[in-house]
């Protein structure tokens, strides 16, 4: 038996790639643990289904509802003697207690996707030094990182950039939109709920600002289906008329690639946007006092978007974690608009920038370092 938990849902779709390569290594293997669609499809028997209950969806009190009872039901697992390997994708909070769990019972552990203590959390390192078999990392520079505080890491590539190699491009919806005169702006206002209420507001009042000085500009907004109520809620809110503003919950890769500009909450879509070229303003509205009295004093890393932190440099505008005035972004905005050669420079950096992360089947590297473990066990 190998137990595999992921709590959100990138993670169990990494999760579930790399179900797939175990699966033709171990035809007869049973797979246990908490996932999604994608990991279930995979052969995975999950005891908790995080499709409906994320914790970055429900909040920490929702989540723990679900948590505490699926944490008991996986350790009742790993002392029953079945268990070969525990698999641990992301999710620190939830995982590194699960790993003790493991290491209690000299079960071997992987984590893939290392926690970001190298951002925040330090003292999570000590943790995973301690419980941690063999770490998996998916930015270039965790290598090394961990390796220093005498961590067993392994950089494998970055998953997500693998997914979007493998996307479809609409043709025919970005030839037509291709064929529209004038500039497209591209909000993407991220996945999760209160992100959105937080953040879509301030874009659209940015966007308000702008097309007020380029009126030939396009508004588009790319929305997950799930958030798709919210979203139309709070820009009819915002007044805009529906010839003003195209929502979009499908085909996010061919509006991408079509958009001149976008203002994008700080997540894995600016990876997105990054992998084709696309100048970006990225943004986070979180709260000023919390901030203040608490995030300034435990993030260690000068910028806080992971495309400026991989640059080594304010690659793209940042507007985080919190924005006071929408002007600053409007002006910025502006000026990537209308100066080609700023944009041109841009995309270039991006692409080089990409092209760091990518490493052929991250999936296949992880099963090889799992299947390592295993013998080991």
């Amino acid at each position: 038996m190998i137990i595999i938990s992921a709590l959100d849902n990138s993670g169990q779709l990494y999760g579930a790639d790399l179900l797939k390569e175990l699966k033709h290594h171990l035809p007869n293997e049973k797979f246990i643990g908490i996932g999604g669609a994608e990991l279930r499809q995979a052969g995975c028997e999950l005891i908790h289904d995080i499709s409906d209950s994320s914790a970055m969806l429900t909040g920490v009190i929702g989540a723990l509802r679900w948590a505490v009872p699926v944490y008991r039901k996986l350790v009742k697992h790993i002392k029953s003697g079945q268990v070969k390997l525990v698999i641990l994708i992301d999710s620190p909070t939830f995982n590194l207690p699960l790993a003790r769990a493991a290491k209690k019972r000299n079960i071997k552990t992987l984590y893939y996707i290392a926690p970001q203590t190298w951002a925040w959390a330090e003292f999570r390192t000590k943790k995973i030094r301690k419980r941690v078999d063999k770490l998996a990392v998916i930015l270039p520079f965790e290598q090394e990182y961990f390796r220093n505080h005498n961590i067993n890491a392994e950089f494998v590539g970055h998953p997500f950039i693998n997914h979007i190699k493998d996307k479809p491009t609409n043709n025919a919806l970005l030839e037509r939109i291709k064929n529209n005169k004038g500039k497209i702006l591209l909000l993407m206002p991220g996945s999760r709920t209160h992100v959105i209420k937080e953040l879509l507001p301030t874009q659209l009042r940015s966007a308000r600002q702008i097309k007020s000085r380029i009126p030939d500009l396009y508004i588009f907004i790319a929305a997950w289906p799930a958030a798709e109520a919210l979203i139309r809620n709070i820009v009819n809110q915002a007044d805009f008329s529906n010839e003003q503003i195209n929502i979009f919950t499908e085909n996010h890769n061919t509006i991408i690639q079509a958009c001149d500009l976008a203002l994008a909450a700080s997540g894995t879509g600016t990876l997105e946007l990054a992998y084709y070229s696309r100048p970006m303003i990225i943004m986070y509205n979180a709260s000023k006092l919390l901030y203040h009295l608490i995030g300034k004093h435990i993030i260690k890393t000068r910028y806080l978007s992971l495309i400026n932190i991989l640059a080594g440099k304010e690659l793209v505008p940042e507007f985080m974690p919190y924005i006071k005035d929408e002007q600053p972004i409007a002006d910025k905005a502006i000026e990537l608009l209308t100066t080609p050669q700023i944009s041109a420079t841009l995309a270039d950096e991006l692409s080089k920038l990409t092209a760091q992360l990518y490493a052929p089947s991250p999936a296949s590297k992880v099963a090889s370092l799992a299947l390592n473990l295993i013998n080991e066990h």
